[in-house]
């Protein structure tokens, strides 16, 4: 029995992951190093690290490994085993099957660095921003310590360690999160009998219930990610050099804005002859937190002469210089100091306004000489909110009406247009310029508030850097994601929480923390870490929301299969939309690039219980496989193509255009039930590797119709038809009510003019009305009349064109609907069922098929290149101009790029082009490949033959992002 016994702790030992060297020093801490600048920081990220690997962990560094290799840092282990060239491309065809070893060895990264002169007594701080998930640390063979959890540390201080002026090495070990638990796999789990994998059969690592390990489901195995499981140094690595006397965590916020003038407050922890790695935030035992004894608390004066210099530039002029004398003991002070800022300029989220940031240069001098440099960015900002104007309908209430910078010039109301945001790469591949490519897509569609899911990441420096520079608010959830966390180690949690407050906290574009996705805060297994949460921002972050969930509070999370103009109507009191979205099918080269050539056939039977096997690696790139997915995506297809037999091309436009219908219609009618709702947050905006999904834009960076089908209608003034229903029988009259909404200030003069066409773009009603728009955020109604559907209209589409015209004539919005008139609804049983209330979306076996029935009434495109100019070596904007040369409308007017592997974000795509119109459209293409032919501009309609335009892409030798 006893030797049960040691053997059942042996194996909890490793189910959970605890370290190999039990006494060695726990390096979590709470306290984040601040990066410096100049020769106080050195780098130790890029290249020159030994990647090896053993398979049990090790307890020399000099002991010998398997297999080393050159790679770089940050990257995952998958990454640098593709890099390297050992294993074929993670995301192909069924390759991640090749990576799950992977999560089964213990990892070393390796690396030789020079520790300068100047570091002779002073503090030298290792810090590794990220490293997932055990990790162990050896010094120039000498031990340091361990550490779990993936956001931020290991830090040490490793002075005494070091050959100053010499070279020196750093070896780190680094173990999956699911050490010694790996999951089944899940492509081994049987079939339930519709054809969906049994989770319920799934065994060892649970990313639902992941006991003690703080890591999000989507790159643990969870729903979408399910072959993948992330390891390595994902983050960068650091030497920070600071001396005796320093700063650490300065904190600068907003007090108020008021003629002009900002009132600043800034807080900054200043450290004598310590350091905060000696520093502890609590005890973890029951104890008084503050009992000195009768002397009390003694402290010793710096005889030294210390200031701190303040310093705020605004691009290369100097806005603001102060210096405040620091009164300092041996130990840690806190300096707390008000600044006054005149002619500030304020940082404003996209469409309010400049994004205007100042460098924030910090020096603590000794004696009149500096010693340590802190620099960051700043935003001046604030941003309030107060209730909306429906009525509460729940205990938890929160005010979600927001108001950027209240009581100036600038300050308004509005409503908050958004988008949810799921990690760039599973595989946790995240440089800059991927980044930048996504969030500049972002801006451009309109979006103003970016939220990070709670099943993802507390998101990168380069993240925020970017959003702080393109106005993007940013709404942070927490890790915790759809589950209960009771066995959560507190003090790792803690640590993870309150570095990333430390480390996000100066960003101005972060305006909402939350506790993390679809949990239950209040529960027994979630109230600690949420309390954790929640009393760590009570200390460290007063300036910002805290929302414990979504949904929760208000806000809400739907994926309705019905017809979205029931949205007003079935959530017409909800304030705050949180998630809601429609799956689509990415473009089909993602699929010829990815996935099995001979497995695009029998496409029509997606959801039949024998397609999983018979097309394995089209389903290994299918998100959420299953029936509360597939059908519904299929039966918004199959009203804009035959979905019996199709091609992937078919497919992949008739789900997009499906999807794209829905996201429009839905974001109307959310933004035209202001001010009762006051914000909307599609789900989702870009995946995470190629797959079938909800998506604007796929791993590639390649926009699809959904995310121009929502930027229509997040531009700042839009015109909306408000109707009733898609679905309708001849005979019956359609009202024709106008919305337009509007962001800004107010306008006269202008018109709305609604059309109707039938099936072949014959005008059958037209009727114009004068509308004054109101200051924004406002919503402006115009009553356009009725249109009586002819008796004899059956089994055909009708499309309704609203324009929203100035006052010279110059078209400022326009929207396009195509409601269908449906001999189904001649059924009084199913007519009753589909007005009386939400039913699921019907499928049409027969048609009427959008896309066969426009094909018919043709006309003819003219193309020109206007201007072609390279953004950088790997991204060029590309701007034409596309006329309508034809009688007829053009119909689902795109262009695109052919000829080379690339991906395209435009201006507009897929829109209306009337007959003589002319659009200049401008399209920023990210080159994945380096042309080897003739690459040209394709301007297309469905009821156009395609015109193409010669590039000169000679220019374009490089590409980064592409993979």
């Amino acid at each position: 029995m006893k030797q049960l016994i040691v053997c059942l702790l042996a194996l909890a030992g490793t189910v959970y992951g605890q370290q190999a060297t039990s006494d060695a020093p726990k390096l979590w801490s709470p306290y984040r190093i601040t990066p410096r600048t100049g020769a106080q920081h050195i780098d130790l990220s890029g290249s020159g690290w030994e990647l090896s690997h053993a398979d049990k962990p090790v307890t020399d560094p000099k002991a010998p490994r398997k297999d080393p290799f050159q790679t770089s840092v940050p990257n995952s282990v998958h990454w640098s085993l593709y890099k390297a060239g050992k294993l074929p491309h993670p995301y192909y065809a069924r390759n991640s099957t090749q990576y799950r070893w992977a999560e089964e060895k213990a990892w070393y990264y390796k690396k030789t660095f020079d520790v300068p002169a100047s570091a002779r007594d002073n503090y030298v701080f290792l810090c590794f921003d990220g490293v997932d998930y055990f990790s162990k640390v050896w010094v120039n063979d000498s031990l340091v310590g361990v550490h779990e959890g993936m956001f931020g540390g290991p830090s040490v201080e490793i002075s005494r360690l070091l050959t100053i002026g010499g070279k020196n090495e750093v070896t780190v070990e680094v173990r999956a999160g699911n050490w010694g638990n790996r999951a089944t796999d899940y492509e081994n789990l049987p079939r339930t009998a519709s054809g969906e994998f049994d989770y319920s059969k799934r065994t060892g690592y649970n990313p639902r219930a992941s006991g003690k390990i703080i890591k999000p489901w989507v790159i643990s195995g969870g729903s979408g990610g399910e072959a993948f499981f992330t390891v390595g140094m994902w983050q960068g690595v650091r030497l920070e050099i600071v001396p005796p006397y320093h700063l650490e965590r300065p904190y600068l916020t907003t007090k108020s804005v008021a003629n002009n003038a900002a009132q600043l407050h800034l807080s900054a922890e200043v450290f004598a002859n310590t350091h905060s790695l000696t520093m502890r935030l609590h005890p973890w035992n029951n104890t008084q937190l503050n009992h000195p004894n009768e002397k009390g608390t003694s402290f010793k004066p710096v005889t030294d002469k210390l200031s701190v210099q303040v310093e705020l530039m605004d691009g290369k002029n100097t806005a603001l210089t102060k210096e405040f004398p620091v009164t300092a003991y041996d130990g840690r002070i806190w300096l707390e100091e008000d600044l006054n800022l005149p002619n500030a300029k304020l940082w404003q989220p996209n469409g309010l306004g400049e994004p205007n940031l100042y460098k924030v240069n910090l020096t603590l001098k000794k004696n009149g000489s500096p010693i340590d440099r802190l620099s960051f960015d700043y935003g001046i900002r604030t941003i309030e909110r107060i209730a909306t104007a429906g009525p509460r309908i729940a205990d938890r209430w929160e005010n979600w009406q927001f108001i950027v910078n209240a009581g100036t010039p600038a300050g308004r109301k509005i409503f908050v247009k958004g988008m949810n945001f799921t990690p760039q790469d599973i595989l946790l591949d995240l440089p800059a310029e991927r980044y930048r490519w996504t969030l500049e897509a972002a801006k451009k569609m309109g979006v103003q508030l970016i939220r990070i899911w709670g099943g993802g990441l507390l998101e990168t420096d380069h993240f925020y850097t970017i959003c702080n520079e393109l106005g993007l608010m940013v709404w942070q959830d927490f890790p915790i994601g759809n589950q209960d966390t009771p066995d959560y180690p507190q003090d790792i949690w803690e640590a993870q929480v309150v570095q990333n407050i430390f480390r996000l906290r100066n960003h101005p574009s972060l305006v909402i923390w939350n506790g993390g996705n679809e949990f239950n805060p209040y529960s027994y297994g979630n109230a600690a870490s949420v309390g954790i949460i929640e009393r760590n921002l009570d200390i460290f972050d007063k300036q910002r929301f805290f929302v414990r969930t979504t949904p929760d509070d208000g806000s809400m999370h739907a994926y309705p299969d019905m017809d979205p103009t029931w949205y007003n109507r079935s959530y017409k009191f909800e304030p705050w939309v949180s998630e809601t979205g429609m799956h689509s099918i990415p473009e089909p080269g993602l699929f010829y690039e990815t996935v099995d050539n001979k497995e695009f056939t029998g496409l029509g039977k997606m959801w039949d219980k024998n397609f999983g096997a018979s097309h394995p690696e089209f389903i290994h790139h299918f998100t959420e496989y299953g029936p509360g997915r597939v059908p519904r995506m299929l039966s918004r297809a199959s009203h804009i193509t035959d979905v019996t037999d199709p091609t992937i091309e078919a497919i992949s436009e008739a789900s997009q255009i499906g999807a794209g219908e829905f996201y429009q219609v839905l974001s109307e009618k959310m933004q035209g039930n202001y001010p009762v709702t006051a914000g909307l947050m599609p789900w989702v905006f870009k995946r995470h590797w190629p797959v079938i999904a909800i998506q604007m834009m796929d791993w590639f960076g390649q926009a699809a119709a959904p995310y121009y089908f929502l930027k229509r209608t997040y531009e700042p003034t839009h015109v909306a038809i408000d109707l009733p229903r898609l679905l309708w029988k001849s005979g019956e009259s359609i009202d024709l009510t106008a919305k337009v909404t509007h962001a800004n200030s107010a306008l006269a003069g202008h018109k709305v003019t609604v059309t109707v066409f039938d099936d072949a773009f014959k005008p059958l009603w037209n009727s114009e009305k004068p509308l004054a728009i109101s200051a924004g955020p406002s919503v402006n109604t115009a009553r356009i009349g009725a249109f009586t559907i002819p008796a004899d209209y059956k089994d055909r589409f009708l499309f309704v064109v609203a324009e929203l015209k100035d006052a010279s004539g110059k078209l400022i919005s326009r929207s396009l609907y195509f409601p269908r008139s449906l001999t189904m609804l001649d059924d009084k049983a199913f007519y009753d069922k589909y007005v009386s209330g939400p039913i699921a979306w019907p499928t049409l076996e027969k048609g009427p098929f959008l896309k066969p029935t426009v094909q018919k009434s043709a006309t003819r495109l003219e193309c020109n290149l206007v201007a072609m100019k390279q953004l950088d070596d790997a991204r060029s904007q590309v701007t034409v101009r596309v006329r309508n040369a034809g009688s007829t409308p053009a119909f689902m007017t795109k262009i695109d790029v052919a000829g080379v592997k690339r991906a395209l974000v435009a201006d507009d795509n897929y829109f209306w082009l009337a007959p003589g119109e002319s659009r200049a459209v401008s399209a920023d293409v990210l080159w994945r490949e380096t042309p080897a032919r003739d690459v040209s501009v394709v301007a297309s309609a469905w009821n156009a033959p395609e015109v193409k335009v010669l590039l000169d892409t000679k220019s374009v030798t490089v590409q980064k992002l592409g993979k």
